[in-house]
């Protein structure tokens, strides 16, 4: 199992929403290679300028259930070209 995770997502896409989109890149790129007992890194891509609260909380519902947000909180890295994004995520999962 890997837990660095560099999400594919379509070159002419710059802003993500929605729950199902959200779910559906957690469970095609993350789900069946996550290891809940060691660190985990999510890359979003550069070009991704805008993440919804609606996208936060599909892709991250699992990882709640499973870790909690404080989880989430110690054991998970986001890398992106968006300011403070571990804060807007943790806001947005409240």
């Amino acid at each position: 199992m890997k837990n660095n995770f560099e999400l594919e997502i379509d070159n002419t896409v710059t802003k993500l929403a929605g729950n199902p989109l959200g779910k559906k890149i957690y469970q095609s790129q993350v789900l069946k290679e996550i290891d809940y007992e060691k660190e985990i890194m999510i890359v979003f891509p550069d070009r991704i300028d805008t993440i919804a609260s609606s996208f936060i909380q599909g892709f991250f519902e699992d990882m709640v259930s499973k870790i909690g947000v404080n989880g989430i909180v110690s054991q998970v890295t986001i890398k992106s070209s968006i300011p403070d994004i571990k804060d807007l995520i943790v806001k947005n999962l409240i």
